[in-house]
């Protein structure tokens, strides 16, 4: 695993685990000043929804492909000779890069129209603005985008490792080299 593997899993990891302490926090405090002072955090359904449940669901992506983590349905090319591996992998490799590349264009254009439009929601007496959260996405695609051509760099080059991803036999590189 490079630098740049490292660089995107340790990131995504510390980012992701904050998200999820500022959510679980600021629900509680929601919840607490609904019972104690009889009103809410403001805007937390619009925070939670338009801004962490994006993070927690698409920023994991990169992670659990840098860990290969994703699933692999190998039932066939398990039973086929090694030397057909690399082919397979590398089709699947770019045919993600090109989805991937897509989803991140896709994405990043309406980011930027809701960016120019100043997207945003009403949330009781005022206006919570939602356009900052659709650059999650095109963020965590990107993301994605990096550590597949990674991938296809290390088929390339030789330097991929076809080796099942379990998590019983391969433990977390990244906690391995801290």
């Amino acid at each position: 695993m490079g630098f740049a593997d490292r660089f995107i899993a340790s990131t995504t990891k510390w980012v992701g685990s904050a998200i999820l302490i500022l959510m679980a926090l600021q629900i509680v405090i929601d919840v607490a000043m609904r019972n104690l002072v009889g009103a809410g955090f403001p805007a937390t359904a619009e925070v939670v929804s338009k801004y962490y449940m994006l993070a927690v669901s698409f920023l994991p992506i990169a992670y659990a492909e840098v860990q290969r983590r994703h699933v692999e349905a190998s039932i066939f090319t398990d039973m086929m000779p090694k030397w057909t591996h690399g082919p397979i992998y590398a089709l699947g490799f770019v045919l993600s890069l090109i989805v991937y590349g897509i989803l991140a264009y896709g994405t990043a254009s309406e980011a930027w129209v809701q960016t120019k439009r100043g997207a945003y929601v009403e949330a009781g007496a005022m206006d919570f603005y939602t356009w900052p959260g659709a650059w999650i996405l095109p963020v965590c695609f990107v993301l994605m985008f990096i550590v597949i051509a990674l991938r296809i760099i290390e088929l390339a080059s030789g330097h991929f490792r076809d080796a099942p991803a379990d998590p019983a036999i391969i433990t977390d590189p990244i906690e391995k080299e801290d």
